[in-house]
């Protein structure tokens, strides 16, 4: 566990809840205001490739030999240059051959999505439950992010697969806020609960974790479906997009239609109708569910 110092740089929601819970709520968006967040530390890999990729002096050889010591982690990068979103004239073998084809920034992007599903480790039976709930739901959002991102200009497929995979980071320090106290809400309660704070708190460890202002913003802004903001599509758009996709059939979801988001109407593919999205993400069903399992 690390204690996050990112004190004034997140707005933490206010705590008016009653009894035992209101009191540990209370505790926790103290800690928030105060900077004493405690939640797990990206990976040492992470931490250290996303290191080098900021040091001018470092080479793709030098990332490789990095990846290379988490082969697991090695694997995955060749799986995903050879998947659809990648994938060249010729297939890759190697970590190396990923590496450079991918190109520094979309590897350090990779690992940090590849490696966030080991912060996902209680111990509490419902609530490793919850959290398996809310990767599978990240990584089909992220998925699909990446195929929007395709005919979204200025997006990238690796960003908006992080962007995706991140939005719903806040859900994290929540739930092990419950575990550590022992606190064993009702389903109703704790999914209120996530909901009012999952934004901010987001936003708060996407900071903390210096992530790029763009990415950062997601969470918070990910159910602002009155979000309106001129200029081309951003990652907010497209991970909002993929958020309302991922969430079709879901009775209990409380997206507005595609029409009426102000996100769908920047991307390109709105101009082609609002069944548009559908079928382009129908087409590129067999990438999406790849793109799942690699992550899964």
């Amino acid at each position: 566990m690390a204690v996050i110092q990112e004190t004034g740089k997140a707005e933490a929601p206010a705590a008016t809840a009653a009894g035992e819970e209101g009191g540990w709520l209370e505790t926790l968006v103290r800690e928030v205001k105060e900077g004493r967040l405690a939640l797990p530390s990206l990976p040492d890999i992470a931490l250290r490739v996303r290191k080098a990729v900021q040091d001018p002096k470092r080479s793709a050889s030098d990332v490789a030999r990095m990846v290379q010591m988490d082969p697991a982690l090695a694997a995955r990068l060749v799986q995903v240059v050879n998947s659809p979103l990648y994938r060249g004239a010729r297939p890759i073998d190697n970590c190396h051959t990923a590496i450079t084809r991918l190109g520094l920034k979309a590897t350090r992007n990779l690992v940090v999505s590849f490696t966030l599903r080991n912060l996902f480790q209680p111990e509490t039976r419902w609530i490793a439950d919850r959290l398996k709930h809310t990767w599978r739901h990240s990584c089909r959002v992220a998925a699909i992010a990446s195929v929007l991102s395709r005919v979204t200009p200025g997006i990238d497929p690796d960003r908006a697969l992080l962007a995706g995979l991140v939005h719903d980071i806040g859900e994290l320090p929540v739930l092990v806020h419950l575990e550590q106290g022992a606190i064993d809400l009702p389903r109703a309660e704790t999914e209120a609960l996530l909901a009012r704070l999952r934004g901010a708190l987001g936003t708060f460890v996407l900071k903390a974790w210096k992530f790029e202002p763009d990415l950062a913003e997601v969470p918070k802004q990910v159910e602002n479906w009155k979000r309106s903001v001129p200029g081309a599509a951003d990652y907010v758009d497209v991970v909002q997009v993929a958020h309302v996709h991922a969430c079709f059939g879901d009775a209990s979801g409380k997206a507005p239609p595609l029409p009426e988001l102000a996100a769908f109407a920047k991307l390109p593919l709105s101009k082609l109708g609002p069944d548009a999205s559908v079928e382009l993400l129908a087409q590129s069903a067999q990438e999406i569910n790849e793109v799942i399992r690699i992550l899964q």
